[in-house]
């Protein structure tokens, strides 16, 4: 099966990629500790390429604000939307599986994104 790379943003920005190949039940539980939370949609985004979901923490209220993430989010969807918390951007199909991203969303992301810890 080949690597399914997604996008986190954290709160200071630095973004991580994430390997969320395998099963649903497999990438939820890589989500939850990625963000150290139960992983919820905060949206979805229709691309050119196909549909793309936000990923928060359930408590991501309690988290201080995610100014690139909001960026992103607002660039991708033309909405926007107060971002909480680290976030994940995926691609998604319609069954529920996570993809990954599309080659343009995910330059665009590194592009907002000041570092990246790989």
């Amino acid at each position: 099966m080949p690597a399914t790379t997604v996008l986190r943003i954290a709160v200071d920005g630095t973004l991580t990629e994430l390997d969320i190949t395998g099963y649903p039940g497999q990438q939820a539980k890589i989500l939850a500790r990625s963000l150290l939370d139960a992983p919820e949609v905060i949206t979805y985004i229709h691309h050119p390429k196909g549909c793309l979901a936000v990923i928060g923490g359930k408590n991501r209220a309690r988290s201080l604000p995610n100014f690139h993430a909001g960026i992103a989010l607002e660039d991708l969807s033309t909405e926007f939307h107060d971002v909480m918390g680290a976030v994940v951007f995926t691609g998604y199909r319609h069954y529920g599986d996570l993809t990954e991203l599309p080659d343009d969303a995910a330059a665009h992301i590194r592009g907002i994104c000041p570092r990246s810890t790989n």
